[in-house]
């Protein structure tokens, strides 16, 4: 496991990898494109203001401590979304709503 300096939770680098994705697939970031911190900060909010459908993710969220490096790391560390389409096709936006 390792420590994140931009979160408070201790993840390894593909937990931590998985969830940028499912992050990107929820912003509906179908490229490479780059997480912002107010994406971040947004989602971070109607998640934890929102349902508790999705737990993990919201205890996830609510551990960032630095939005700018997670932001950035989360970017960098992304699995292609080609790549796991078919792990998060059952998965659902917080608000019922697909990112894809």
């Amino acid at each position: 496991m390792e420590k994140f300096y931009w979160s408070k939770l201790i993840l390894n680098k593909n937990e931590a990898a998985t969830k940028s994705t499912l992050i990107k697939y929820i912003l509906g970031i179908k490229d490479s494109s780059s997480i912002t911190v107010e994406q971040l900060k947004c989602l971070t909010l109607e998640v934890i203001d929102g349902t508790d459908q999705n737990y993990d993710l919201k205890v996830f969220l609510e551990s960032i401590t630095d939005f700018e490096e997670a932001a950035s790391w989360l970017s960098k560390n992304a699995y292609s979304l080609d790549m796991s389409r078919n792990l998060l096709g059952i998965i659902k936006h917080p608000k019922g709503k697909r990112g894809l």
